[in-house]
C-alpha cells in the first residue's frame, strides 16, 4: 500500500487484503449513529485511523475503551464500537473523510507510535502519524530464518458527512 499526502489530502492505494465497511453506509448526516467493521485476509494487529478533510486523524483503534485489544483473525470482522464501549459513534462535521486500516501480521511493537491511550482522545496529524507507522513497518523483519520485509496490509474507505 502506498500512502501520500497530495495538496493536503491523504491519498491511499490499497491491496484489497483489508476491507472496511461503514454501517449504515458511506453517506452520513451529522448526528447519524454508525459502526465500523474491519475484515482482513490475514491475522494481525489492527491500527484504525479516521482522517478528516483537514488531514487530522483520530485513532479509532487501539484505544482504552476497547476491553479486548486482540489481534484480528483472518476472515473474522471486528466491529467498532463493540457493546463494551458504552456509547455509539456519531457523525460530526462535514466533508469527505477516510478510514485507514493497517493490519500488521508480524509482531512489530507499534505502541510508541499508536499508544492505546491516544485512541479517541485527540486529533493527530495524519501525515506524521502514518509516516511514523510506515517507517516502523518498512524496517527489515529479522524474526524469521531469513531477513525480509515486515508483513502488513492496508485498506481504506472514503465516506462523506453532509
Amino acid at each position: 500500500m502506498e500512502l501520500r499526502v497530495e495538496r493536503g489530502r491523504l491519498t491511499a492505494y490499497d491491496t484489497g487484503d483489508v476491507a472496511i465497511s461503514l454501517q449504515p453506509g458511506p453517506d452520513l448526516k451529522p448526528g447519524d449513529v454508525f459502526t465500523i467493521s474491519v475484515t482482513s485476509n490475514h491475522d494481525g494487529q489492527l491500527v484504525l485511523l479516521d482522517v478528516d478533510a483537514k488531514g487530522m486523524a483520530t485513532q479509532i483503534f487501539p484505544n482504552t475503551l476497547a476491553k479486548k485489544i486482540t489481534s484480528l483473525t483472518a476472515g473474522q470482522p471486528l466491529t467498532l464500537p463493540d457493546p463494551y464501549y458504552g456509547f455509539d459513534f456519531e457523525a460530526e462535521g462535514e466533508g469527505e473523510n477516510m478510514l485507514v486500516a493497517l493490519v500488521v501480521e508480524d509482531d512489530v511493537d507499534l505502541t510508541p507510535v499508536v499508544p492505546k491511550e491516544q485512541g479517541l482522545s485527540h486529533k493527530i496529524d495524519a501525515r506524521e502519524a502514518l509516516s511514523d507507522i510506515v517507517a516502523r513497518l518498512r524496517k527489515v523483519w529479522t524474526g524469521d530464518a531469513e531477513n525480509r520485509g515486515t508483513a502488513w496490509y492496508a485498506g481504506t474507505l472514503k465516506y462523506r458527512i453532509d
